[in-house]
C-alpha cells in the first residue's frame, strides 16, 4: 500500500497581510482535515514572511508576524533577509522567542567567527510521520556585510547544506530543503547535492506553478507577496522508497473570501498605526515630497545621511518619499508612511575616476529611470523617481562630470553615501564594483531622518 505525504508552503509574503486571511483559512482547513482524517501533511514558510513596510510589522518588530505563523501553526520555517538583515540584533533574537515551530537555517551563526548557532536556530530538524523519517534543512541568503555589521555570522550555503547531508541520520527517508536562496542557487543545489529530494524555494520571488525537476530534486516556489500557496504531493511505497512527487500552486485571489476579511485586514493596519502613534516632533510648516524633482525633505535627508555616515553627499532616488509631512505633530507612523522601505545607508569610498563614471551614468540615465515602476531591491514605492545627488553636476557641452561645480579631482578619494537599492539594482554597475562599502545597520533611512528631525526641531538626540 502506498504512502502519501502532502507539503504546503508559502514564501516571500513580505507582510502583504491583505492576503493573509485567505491564506490562513485555506491552510487551517487543510491542517484540520489532515488531522481529522489522519492524513500526512506538513506546513512550511520559506522566509521573508515579514517586511517592515507594514506598520504592524514595524510597530511590533515582527512579533505580530510570528504570532500569525503560530496560529496555524507551521511545522518549520526558515527566515529571509527581511527577518535577518532589517531587524536590529536584539529584535531578531526576540523574533522567534514565542514561536510554536522550529526555525531551521544551517548557514547562520551567533558570531562573526561562525563558531556557534543562536539558541533559536536549528541547522536541521527531523519529523516522523506515517513511519516516514523526514530531514528538514533550512538555508538563507548570505548577506554577509549586513549580518557581520550586526554581529551575526553567515556561511556560503551550499557547503553548509553539504555538511548537513554528510551527517544525516542513516534511517532518513526524505530530505526537504527550505531554501531562501533564489532559483539559480536552488538549481545548482539540485545538481550538486542529489540527496535533496524537494527544494521549497523563495527569495527571488519566482513562481513554479507545477514545479520543476532538476537532477533528482523537485523544485517548488509560490511567487511573492502571498499571491500563491504551494502544494507538493509525495508518494512512497511500503519500504519508504520514493515513487512520485508533484507540485501545484493555488492563486490566493481565487480562494474563498475569509469571514470579516476586510475588517481583519484593516485591523492589521490600525493596530500598526496605534503601535506607531508616539509623537516625534512638531514642525512649523509642510514638508512636501516630489518624485520628479528636488524637495526640502530630500535636502533634509541628504544632510542627515551625510552627518550620520560622514559622507560628502547622498545619492538617492526621489521615489523613496511616499507622503508629505503636514505642519504640526509628526509621529513615528508619519515617518514610516513617508519612508516605508527597509533601506540602509551605505557609504562608498571611491576614486575620482569611479565618481566620474557614477555622475556620468546618473546624468545619462536620469530621464529613463524616473518613471520606472521599480519592484524590489529594498524599494517599496511606486516609481523610482529622479536621481538626486547634491553637489554633483554635469557639463553637457564638454561632457564632463562635476563636483561642487568643478571637474573631479582624480588624485583624491570621495566618500559618497547611497542606499541599498543602488547597490542591488543594476542601474549603475560602478556602485556594485566599488570594493570599500560600509553598511550602516540596524538603522534604516527613516531612523536617520527621525534623528535629524529631532535635532532640527529642538529635541536633539545623540547619534
Amino acid at each position: 500500500m502506498m504512502k502519501h505525504l502532502t507539503l504546503w508552503h508559502t514564501n516571500d509574503v513580505h507582510s502583504h497581510l491583505e492576503h493573509w486571511p485567505r491564506i490562513f483559512n485555506f491552510l487551517k482547513e487543510k491542517r484540520t482535515t489532515a488531522d481529522k482524517e489522519n492524513k500526512s501533511a506538513l506546513f512550511f514558510d520559506i522566509g521573508d514572511f515579514m517586511d517592515r513596510v507594514h506598520p504592524l510589522t514595524e510597530g511590533t518588530n515582527g512579533l505580530a508576524n510570528t504570532d500569525l505563523l503560530n496560529q496555524l501553526p507551521y511545522d518549520a520555517v526558515t527566515f529571509g533577509n527581511n527577518e535577518g538583515t532589517t531587524l536590529a540584533h536584539e529584535d531578531l533574537e526576540n523574533l522567534y522567542k514565542h514561536a510554536a515551530f522550529p526555525v531551521v537555517c544551517c548557514n547562520f551563526y551567533a558570531d562573526k567567527e561562525r563558531t556557534k548557532q543562536p539558541d533559536w536556530v536549528k541547522s536541521i530538524v527531523y519529523k516522523e510521520i506515517n513511519q516516514i523519517k523526514i530531514a528538514i534543512i533550512g538555508a538563507t541568503a548570505p548577506f554577509r556585510e549586513y549580518y557581520e555589521a550586526m554581529g551575526w555570522g553567515v556561511e556560503e550555503p551550499i557547503s553548509s547544506i553539504k555538511k548537513q547531508i554528510a551527517g544525516l541520520e542513516t534511517d532518513t527517508n526524505l530530505v526537504i530543503l527550505l531554501s531562501h536562496l533564489g532559483l539559480s542557487t536552488d538549481e545548482r543545489i539540485a545538481l550538486e547535492i542529489p540527496e535533496v529530494d524537494v527544494i521549497l524555494g523563495g527569495h527571488t520571488h519566482h513562481l513554479l506553478e507545477t514545479g520543476k525537476i532538476e537532477g533528482n530534486a523537485l523544485l517548488a516556489a509560490a511567487g511573492r507577496w502571498g499571491e500563491h500557496i504551494g502544494q507538493i504531493d509525495i508518494e512512497l511505497d511500503d519500504n519508504n522508497q520514493l515513487i512520485s512527487k508533484t507540485a501545484t500552486t493555488f492563486k490566493t485571489e481565487d480562494l474563498p473570501a475569509a469571514p470579516n476579511e476586510a475588517s481583519e485586514i484593516q485591523g492589521f493596519f490600525d493596530k500598526g498605526r496605534a503601535e506607531l502613534s508616539e509623537k516625534v516632533v512638531a514642525i512649523p510648516g509642510k514638508l512636501a515630497h516630489n518624485w520628479f524633482d528636488d524637495s526640502e525633505i530630500a535636502h533634509i535627508l541628504n544632510e542627515a545621511v551625510c552627518e550620520w555616515t560622514g559622507s560628502e553627499t547622498f545619492v538617492m532616488n526621489a521615489g523613496i518619499f511616499m507622503t508629505d509631512f503636514e505642519a504640526g505633530i509628526v509621529t513615528d507612523f508619519d515617518i514610516h508612511q513617508m519612508l516605508p522601505h527597509p533601506l540602509n545607508a551605505i557609504a562608498l569610498t571611491m576614486t575620482g575616476e569611479e565618481l566620474e563614471i557614477l555622475i556620468d551614468g546618473i546624468y545619462r540615465k536620469k530621464a529613463e529611470l524616473q518613471d520606472i515602476p521599480l519592484r524590489g531591491f529594498g524599494f517599496r514605492g511606486e516609481y523610482f523617481g529622479t536621481v538626486l545627488m547634491d553637489r554633483a553636476g554635469f557639463d553637457a557641452e564638454n561632457q564632463v562630470a562635476l563636483f561642487d561645480n568643478k571637474p573631479i579631482d582624480k588624485t583624491r578619494e570621495y566618500r559618497i553615501a547611497t542606499h541599498d537599492t543602488f547597490v542591488f539594482a543594476p542601474f549603475f554597475p560602478i556602485v556594485k564594483q566599488i570594493k570599500r562599502k560600509e553598511v550602516y545597520t540596524p538603522e534604516l533611512l527613516r531612523d536617520i531622518l527621525k534623528w535629524k528631525l529631532k535635532k532640527m526641531y529642538g529635541q536633539e538626540e545623540d547619534k
